[in-house]
């Protein structure tokens, strides 16, 4: 038999080829948009006027602990809920849901994506001089809230392994989006809509057989590590 000697540049190649072709436990193909979230309102509608009216009178009330928590929520990831389970629910300890949630995270972020694309809702800042972002200004479009679509994501399935801190779980999820309209980055409706989206995700989501076998093996890790951290 012969062998032939690969490249390193030809194996990290035929490794990237073999990790794109996974499934994908969701696409956007999967959520009908209008029927879910509706559209934004329109820039001269009534709704939109009061949505930058509450953003200014949220962005004169903004408190220091406000804009350094939105600051630090910029590039959030899964692991902030250590804040409600405590501090051994970090990646060291939990490689397979870290994957599991890295993928999940991936997937959550796409299918908001195709809704921002869909609808082009301007930002906020963009919009409107007067509101000023204590955060970074992305250059996608705001309708819905991608990081309030991750947040309900995020809290719903941790709500699944620890049911006894759904209620602390779902509140952190949430004010994951709503801290993006106190950091002047969305509109209310932009995140209600990124809620809702959030939500359906994490029911296509336990619905996913795939997905169902692979959440066992990380509700089995988690309560694993937290029996062992306490």
């Amino acid at each position: 038999m012969r062998f032939v000697k690969l490249s390193p540049v030809l194996v990290v190649c035929l490794l990237l080829m073999g990790t794109a072709g996974k499934d994908l436990f969701l696409t956007p193909e999967q959520f009908d948009f209008d029927a879910l979230i509706g559209k934004p309102p329109a820039d001269d509608s009534p709704q939109h006027v009061a949505e930058v009216d509450q953003m200014l009178a949220i962005q004169d009330h903004r408190t220091a602990q406000e804009v350094k928590r939105c600051k630090a929520e910029e590039k959030v990831d899964p692991f902030i809920f250590a804040e409600v389970l405590g501090d051994w629910f970090k990646p060291k300890n939990l490689p397979q849901t870290t994957q599991l949630l890295t993928e999940i995270t991936t997937e959550s972020t796409e299918i908001a994506k195709a809704a921002k694309d869909k609808y082009g809702r301007i930002r906020p800042p963009v919009a409107d001089k007067r509101i000023h972002p204590c955060v970074s200004l992305e250059k996608t479009p705001s309708f819905p809230s991608g990081h309030a679509t991750r947040g309900v994501v995020w809290g719903t399935l941790l709500s699944e392994i620890f049911p006894d801190k759904r209620e602390a779980l779902m509140a952190r999820g949430k004010l994951i989006g709503q801290d993006r309209v106190i950091g002047g980055m969305h509109y209310p409706s932009d995140v209600v809509a990124g809620q809702k989206l959030g939500a359906a995700i994490a029911k296509k989501l336990m619905e996913n057989e795939q997905f169902k076998a692979q959440f066992e093996k990380v509700k089995e890790e988690c309560h694993n590590a937290a029996f062992v951290h306490h």
